[in-house]
């Protein structure tokens, strides 16, 4: 976490006098924290309390009392302290879960041993994080997804009843064709929305919030394109990609808080959420199993799971191997190998009768500014 906080941060805050509160901006450093610009705070010279009436965090110095109630503060403290204030950190985790004596050292030896395994072993604190995301519940994915709707900015939205329903079509026909995810399909309520724009691109956030550009549909010769690609995204949102992976951005002191059950951190983090579900920190592995996942759901629907394939050497032809114009498939092997990986896939799937979608294509087209004009 130190290494990506780069300058400071400031944050809404407030300073305690005569046991009244007063509103200040706090700024974080990697030297210390100060209140509206004034004197800096050394990190070492700062012991961090929760405030047992409302839940705020202090920062108690050698001459003041700061705090905040601000859900990346924090994160922000451990980002700027470093290591510094690692033993404070562990023992405020302690007192967040209301724990009281020897539970309260096993909780510190908790995080000591995470601590362990996140500068020893990365890839245990990733399992740790994996499975603190299974025990949660869905909600927790719809909250996410909500908030960061709310935080985005959305774009000219098409108003076109035309278009919004073929891509409805699209995936009331794929959500029930989807087994074995981490959701269940039957508890996701999919919503859709169109957004103009000349970039090639379509992603779904947490909670089932679908957006689809209007330059990804322009690019598609049929149907089923679009609809493989949307089977994709989709399956990100039913294996909780972007909850997983923010968990695995989350500090130390975050991620301890996620594993017993806090989430104000997780849900604090919509920004990040949405540069993930546009597709550009999406790791092998997640886009790998999306792509199973999708092209799975295609057959099982009766569609033609090859289109998609033939969509990425549509775009492989305009726009060379590793395009920019599809952003979520930055992270992705070349497109050869995934048509390849397609079609073994269909090759091996057991035949299931055709069921086009009931849509007049070239009309869409004509109503997204793409096909030819009568």
């Amino acid at each position: 976490m130190q290494d990506e906080f780069k300058t400071h941060m400031v944050l809404d805050g407030f300073q305690v006098a005569g046991g009244q509160r007063r509103p200040t901006k706090l700024t974080l450093d990697q030297e210390g924290i100060s209140a509206d610009g004034g004197e800096r705070e050394a990190w070492r010279h700062v012991k961090l309390r929760r405030d047992e009436a409302d839940g705020a965090v202090l920062v108690v110095t050698r001459s003041r009392v700061l705090g905040s109630e601000h859900p990346a503060f924090l994160r922000s403290v451990e980002g700027a302290a470093g290591n510094t204030l690692d033993r404070e950190l562990a023992k405020l985790v302690g007192g967040t879960v209301g724990l009281r004596g020897s539970n309260v050292l096993g909780c510190v030896g908790f995080v000591v041993l995470l601590w362990v395994m996140v500068t020893a072993v990365p890839g245990c604190f990733r399992s740790t994080m994996d499975a603190a995301v299974d025990h949660l519940p869905y909600s927790v994915d719809e909250e996410l997804g909500e908030v960061t709707v709310e935080s985005m900015e959305a774009g000219d939205v098409l108003d076109d009843p035309e278009v919004q329903a073929a891509i409805e079509q699209m995936v009331d026909r794929l959500s029930d064709r989807f087994e074995d995810t981490d959701v269940d399909p039957a508890d996701v309520t999919w919503d859709v929305r169109i957004v103009e724009s000349d970039e090639v691109n379509a992603f779904a956030l947490p909670g089932g919030y679908i957006t689809v550009y209007t330059g990804l549909i322009r690019e598609a010769t049929s149907p089923d394109m679009v609809a493989g690609v949307i089977g994709h995204e989709m399956a990100h949102v039913l294996q909780r990609h972007g909850v997983r992976r923010v968990a695995n951005q989350l500090g130390l002191f975050a991620g301890v808080q996620l594993i017993f059950g806090g989430t104000g951190e997780l849900v604090g983090m919509a920004g990040e959420v949405l540069a993930l579900a546009k597709g550009r920190e999406w790791d092998r592995a997640q886009e790998t199993e999306a792509d199973v996942l999708g092209t799975t759901a295609m057959i099982r629907a009766g569609l033609d799971a090859r289109e998609l394939g033939e969509f990425f050497l549509i775009l492989k032809e305009k726009n060379g191997d590793t395009p920019d114009a599809l952003s979520w498939l930055s992270t992705h092997p070349m497109h050869s190998a995934r048509v390849r990986e397609i079609e073994a896939q269909v090759d091996a799937a057991e035949g299931v009768a055709p069921d086009p979608l009931d849509l007049d294509w070239e009309d869409i087209l004509r109503r997204v500014g793409g096909g030819e004009d009568d």
